[in-house]
């Protein structure tokens, strides 16, 4: 079920990457709470209409699909032993991911060009 490029040392520095830049970007949130505590809904949309903001939560959002799609996959790969029922399972979580990406690009989109 593995093919080049999606085994070994690649995914697993991905994996790292993404969630160093996750927790930076957490830790980036909690600041901006605690300093400017953006309360209400248009705080909230100004915050993130911000370009560098946009940049950065679209970034989050491909890191953070991207890690669950690196270890979900994982998990599947080792206790999914049958090969139809795996390709199904990677199948619908592909499908989920694309579909959580798309909605969380869309709805990014709509407060920037407000």
């Amino acid at each position: 079920m593995s093919s080049p490029g999606l085994q070994g040392l690649r995914p697993w520095i991905i994996q790292r990457v993404s969630a160093v830049f996750i927790g930076v970007f957490l830790l980036y949130i909690f600041v901006v709470l605690i300093t400017h505590s953006p309360l209400n809904v248009n705080d909230w949309a100004e915050w993130v209409s911000a370009p560098y903001n946009n940049i950065l939560i679209g970034l989050f959002l491909i890191a953070v699909l991207w890690h669950a799609w690196i270890g979900i996959r994982d998990i599947i790969l080792d206790y999914v032993p049958n090969v139809v029922g795996r390709l199904l399972v990677l199948t619908l979580l592909g499908c989920t991911l694309m579909g959580s990406g798309i909605w969380g690009f869309k709805a990014l989109f709509m407060v920037f060009i407000k």
